[in-house]
């Protein structure tokens, strides 16, 4: 396992954010396949799952999972790092090419602008949304993830009596469509978007089936 060198992680990050682009004619009618990935961590493995599903039936058209080496530690606001690179690495394992991917994790609403679905939306110079269950140096306020003044993501209720999930733009998605995006593939009682959900079900079967029951796994939802 790689050892950070925090100063040129700091740089990368600088330089992903600053290659995000945003189409604010952007139109989710030129939708046909989305995919959701999700990463889990247990001792120096990881488990990277995806499925992608039809955007307007929600028909599973393909689960696949990599098994491969943590790439790095877990450091707190550098998840882009650890999970981007294996996350891209599945992408190109895929029969069906999504037009939209969505990251268990933050897009730019993160201090450096720089969470897993900006990176892997950078990389792939793919649509990519990020979903997180907690806020990183931001506030939510009035339905908005606020960062600096700025609006930077949306809080979005997809379940009832349950805290909202934090969705940003990783890249070329605005936020107002990225949000429309997740409520529409939300199926009750799911709190995440189904392919999210899915990927996330099938990661921790792939999990489950190879972790040393001493080994306590880590499911990386955040940063």
């Amino acid at each position: 396992m790689i050892k950070p060198d925090f100063g040129n992680l700091k740089h990368s990050q600088i330089e992903v954010a600053s290659k995000v682009v945003v189409d604010d004619e952007f139109k989710e009618e030129g939708i046909k396949y989305i995919a959701g990935f999700e990463t889990i961590f247990f001792g120096k493995e990881c488990i990277c799952a995806a499925a992608v599903l039809d955007y307007k039936t929600l028909e599973v058209k393909e689960r696949k999972f990599l098994v491969a080496k943590a790439p790095m530690n877990y450091v707190p606001g550098f998840a882009a790092f650890r999970e981007g690179p294996i996350i891209c690495q599945l992408y190109y394992d895929l029969e069906y090419d999504p037009d939209v991917i969505i990251i268990n994790g933050h897009g730019i609403a993160h201090p450096m602008n720089c969470g897993p679905a900006t990176f892997v939306g950078v990389e792939l110079a793919k649509p990519t949304i990020g979903i997180a269950k907690s806020l990183i140096e931001c506030e939510e306020k009035d339905g908005f993830i606020i960062m600096n003044g700025e609006k930077v993501g949306k809080a979005v209720k997809t379940k009832e009596h349950a805290n909202a999930l934090y969705v940003s733009t990783g890249n070329i998605i605005p936020m107002d469509v990225a949000a429309k995006i997740i409520l529409k593939m939300v199926i009750p009682p799911h709190k995440l978007p189904e392919p999210l959900h899915v990927a996330h079900r099938f990661a921790k079967k792939a999990a489950e089936e190879r972790r040393n029951p001493q080994l306590k796994e880590e499911i990386v939802e955040e940063l």
